[in-house]
């Protein structure tokens, strides 16, 4: 099927894949000026089936090219899957670590008995060729009271020293990161554990990372009781921040906060780039959600990657501002008046000077935001079932004294991204609105500035 015949429009402005499934991002770098965007890729199944690493490229995050399959299962280490893991930059060389999954055939659980868990290694110099890949470490190097769940190598260096970070599920059911150490990134051994009691059962996705030099921890956990305000999702991400160095201790853990309030963000990634701007992006999708598959199914594709976002210090907070990266703004077209949008699909949206009152704001006559000042807070939901595809409503709730300073609007052909208070607070959802449905926008309550943009498209090449 071609994308000109598919019943729903593809995005515009996001990272999706022509054909198949995508989902979590990896091996996110910069080398020698170009931005290596790897992701969890099924080419031919729109459901998920065999994990490769697919592959876009970018040198200004508005042209791509995509190159397909980097690597796939070809060793017994990994043939159940090229799972998730990190690229680390040295002497313009590509490290990528990555979790080779083996799952054996036969009556197991697969947690216990029956899966192999291996961090594996090639290099690269262009993101395209791979080299022989070379097994570091295999699930009996793991500590003792672990699972055979251990997956998501992510790798940094500080002081000369290497350290890499991994997901894990002790067996007594809770979650928590390992810290492994290495002098030459190939031989590695285990350092300490990373632990928060009664904070769910697996840590997906560790990232130890900076922000004007101080030190946060952004993890996947499973197995958190939601609450009216905290935790909506089958799955949460978020980071804490620390108290003392987790390179050096694991019980530095303070505040934890998530990402985003959507229905749609998982497995962020954070990478540095060569402006020294710490970068985000995260797949657009949740697993195990209750709305379960897509509309897009009928087309043939699956899942998209959020806008790469720059993560800014708050000092006043103390939290992480997430904001569009500079060069989207590249993607503005012209000036556009809210209320004629019939031939608009794509666009920009910036509110700001709200009068302190309740608002609400529907998108596409089936989206809803609505704000009440009484209890300070905002709910975003879905009244239209086939927009929001099953998905029902999320609730932000703001600090005490806090009110809504702005919000910014990325609105794609299926995916909204939402930034409120400068990114203080982030929503991301896909909504799957038919070809033949215009798109329509209204504001109630009193909103003294509205900006608004037409944009462009990536301009991606398929190699």
């Amino acid at each position: 099927m071609s994308l000109k015949d598919n019943k729903y429009l593809t995005p515009r402005f996001h990272l999706f894949p022509t054909s198949g499934w995508l989902n979590d991002p990896n091996g996110l770098c910069q080398l020698d000026g170009i931005h290596h965007i790897f992701f969890q890729y099924s080419p031919d199944q729109p459901k998920g089936g065999e994990k490769t690493w697919g592959h876009y490229s970018t040198k200004d995050f508005i042209n791509y090219e995509f190159s397909g399959v980097f690597m796939k299962p070809d060793l017994p280490e990994d043939t159940s899957g090229v799972y998730s893991g990190c690229a680390y930059v040295e002497d313009h060389k590509m490290y990528i670590y990555y979790t080779g999954n083996v799952k054996h055939a036969g009556d197991y659980d697969y947690i216990l008995e029956g899966r192999e868990s291996n961090t594996i290694l090639v290099t690269s110099e262009n993101g395209v060729d791979a080299s022989e890949k070379r097994i570091l470490l295999r699930s009996q190097d793991y500590p003792d009271n672990l699972t055979l769940h251990v997956r998501d190598p992510k790798v940094l260096c500080k002081d000369g020293i290497y350290y890499m970070t991994l997901g894990a599920r002790t067996k007594k059911d809770e979650g928590c990161v390992i810290v492994f150490k290495s002098a030459d990134k190939i031989n590695w051994d285990f350092s300490h554990f990373i632990e928060k009691a009664d904070f769910g059962y697996m840590w997906e996705c560790p990232d130890l990372f900076y922000v004007d030099g101080k030190q946060f921890l952004s993890i996947s956990p499973q197995g958190l009781e939601a609450q009216e305000y905290r935790f909506q999702n089958i799955y949460q991400s978020g980071y804490f921040n620390t108290k003392e160095d987790l390179l050096a201790e694991g019980d530095g853990l303070d505040e934890f906060t998530e990402w985003d309030y959507g229905f749609d963000f998982y497995a962020p990634q954070t990478y540095v780039d060569e402006k020294d701007r710490t970068i985000l992006i995260a797949w657009m999708g949740m697993p195990d959600a209750e709305y379960g598959h897509d509309a897009s199914i009928e087309d043939g594709w699956q899942h998209m990657l959020s806008l790469p976002r720059e993560l800014v210090y708050d000092s006043k907070s103390k939290k992480l501002r997430q904001q569009p990266m500079a060069e989207i703004k590249e993607l503005r077209d012209k000036k556009i008046d809210i209320k004629n949008l019939a031939d608009i699909d794509t666009y920009e949206l910036y509110l700001s000077e709200f009068g302190q009152s309740d608002f609400t704001i529907q998108i596409n006559e089936g989206f809803n935001i609505k704000y009440s000042k009484l209890t300070n807070d905002m709910v975003f939901s879905f009244t239209d079932e086939m927009l929001g595809s099953n998905r029902t409503t999320r609730k932000l709730k703001l600090a005490d004294g806090e009110k809504i300073e702005n919000i910014r609007f990325y609105i794609d052909t299926c995916s909204i991204e939402i930034f409120i208070n400068d990114g203080l607070y982030t929503f991301t959802t896909k909504y799957f609105k038919a070809k033949e449905v215009e798109n329509t926008i209204s504001l109630e309550g009193s909103i003294e500035n509205i900006e608004a943009y037409s944009l462009k498209p990536f301009n991606i090449n398929i190699k």
